[in-house]
């Protein structure tokens, strides 16, 4: 018997009372003491052999096997060793009895389950995979559901006012009625939808990474004065005072367009989202290198749970959809994307009873602080050289990616405070790339056309 052991490819031993090695087969010894012999591990433990960790669960199993009587069978444990890989075994432990009954140590065997284990765990974490995979469709299906029940919505409310007042225009007796209410409200329900199929194609050309920015230097408070202006209607029809406080507007490089419809998103909400006799405030302010523009108003305010999920699109708030307040859920999105594309920042803050604030912040010089250094070290180096102060530097930015969006070249202006009182001078610089600049000095006859 002890030599059919032995010669066992099976991992097989016997050990005493104090959990000492009686006898070891080959196949144990060739699993986990490779160039040993049995007799090497006679008298030895499990601590000779594996780390302390294993070790000390091995001698806490077969302690209570012994002390109880019942065995271990098919137990899964990871074999750690000391400078070699772990392994994975299924082990069956057994109290060893004389032959009468005492219990005198215990008798193990075990299998080596490792690729079974490291199988096992592909096809778990394919699974995980998969099912993670499959929460992505049902959450894009559901997505689905929801547009097409916003946009049906969206699409039949100013359709079915459209055709309702184009069947009393064409009743015999439109001419004793206000055709000119009519015509207001059909012009009116139109640009609503027009506004609808705008949202959804930047959206569509969001998603495809195919929009394009027209930069040019644009008077930030000249765009919120007409925003303003262009919610004031509805405003007034809810008396609700819409106030703009805006200093010196600042001039940056933006899409003025898209600015404009980002304004008009904040703002516009603000008013939908106030009820009748509240305030809307529109502030517009410089902070450090950033121009800050906010949109607080006295609403209905935004709950916790809803401003974590307020940028994603077709996202409606339970407060919106209580209160059946119009909406597609995209201006948010929209108006992130639009802020996002000018390497700015937008922000919520709310209570969550007492109205909201929405704060934009744009930088003065956007994508432009590497250049804009390395221009005042090009100019600073001209001054040590002799060359006369600069007051300003032209530069023209390279086209780039950012956020999905091309940026179209458009000049750009860094201002720079001169040096002293003395006579000003201009220099030309264009960008090679996001991290090169040439300079060229100009005489001072060129400040007219810059």
């Amino acid at each position: 018997m002890s030599n059919l052991l032995a010669a066992s490819g099976e991992r097989v031993y016997f050990k005493d009372l104090t959990s000492r090695f009686l006898f070891v087969s080959d196949g144990w010894i060739d699993a986990a003491t490779p160039g040993r012999t049995p007799e090497d591990l006679i008298g030895k433990t499990d601590f000779d052999v594996f780390t302390e960790a294993h070790a000390s669960a091995a001698f806490a199993d077969e302690q209570e096997i012994m002390r109880t009587g019942e065995s271990l069978v098919g137990q899964v444990e990871r074999e750690t060793f000391s400078g070699r890989p772990d392994a994975w075994v299924s082990t069956t432990k057994m109290p060893l009895r004389d032959e009468h009954g005492g219990i005198i140590g215990t008798f193990g065997i075990s299998r080596d389950i490792t690729a079974q284990i490291r199988v096992e765990r592909e096809l778990a974490l394919q699974a995980g995979e998969l099912g993670a995979q499959n929460e992505q469709l049902r959450e894009l299906d559901r997505l689905k559901d929801e547009f097409v029940a916003l946009v049906s919505h969206e699409l039949r409310t100013p359709l079915t006012s459209i055709i309702g007042y184009i069947q009393l225009l064409r009743d015999e007796r439109a001419s004793v009625l206000d055709t000119d209410h009519f015509a207001e409200v059909i012009e009116r329900n139109a640009e609503r939808l027009l506004r609808l199929v705008g949202d959804l194609l930047f959206l569509s050309r969001m998603q495809a990474g195919k929009l394009t920015l027209e930069l040019h230097d644009t008077n930030l408070a000249d765009l919120a004065v007409e925003a303003v202006e262009e919610a004031r209607p509805e405003a007034e029809r809810k008396h609700i005072d819409l106030i703009l406080s805006a200093a010196t507007g600042p001039c940056l490089d933006v899409d003025p367009t898209r600015i404009a419809q980002l304004l008009g998103n904040l703002i516009s909400n603000a008013v939908k989202f106030t009820p009748d006799g509240g305030r809307v405030e529109v502030t517009l302010a410089v902070e450090g290198d950033e121009a800050v523009l906010s949109v607080a108003d006295t609403g209905i305010g935004v709950q916790a749970a809803d401003r974590e999920r307020i940028f994603e699109r077709f996202y409606r708030t339970k407060a919106a959809t209580q209160r059946v307040i119009p909406g597609s859920g995209l201006g948010l999105t929209i108006s992130q994307a639009i802020v996002h594309a000018h390497q700015g920042t937008i922000s919520v803050r709310s209570d969550g009873e007492h109205g909201s604030t929405f704060a934009v912040r744009l930088p003065l010089v956007p994508g432009l602080p590497a250049l804009a250094r390395q221009a005042a070290q090009t100019l600073r180096s001209g001054l040590a050289s002799g060359q006369p102060p600069a007051a300003s530097l032209a530069l023209t930015r390279a086209t780039s990616e950012s956020s999905g969006f091309s940026w179209v070249t458009a000049p750009i202006a860094v201002w720079m405070a001169p040096a002293d009182s003395g006579s000003l001078s201009w220099a030309s610089a264009s960008a090679i790339s996001a991290t090169s600049l040439s300079v060229s000095w100009l005489p001072s006859s060129a400040n007219s056309g810059m």
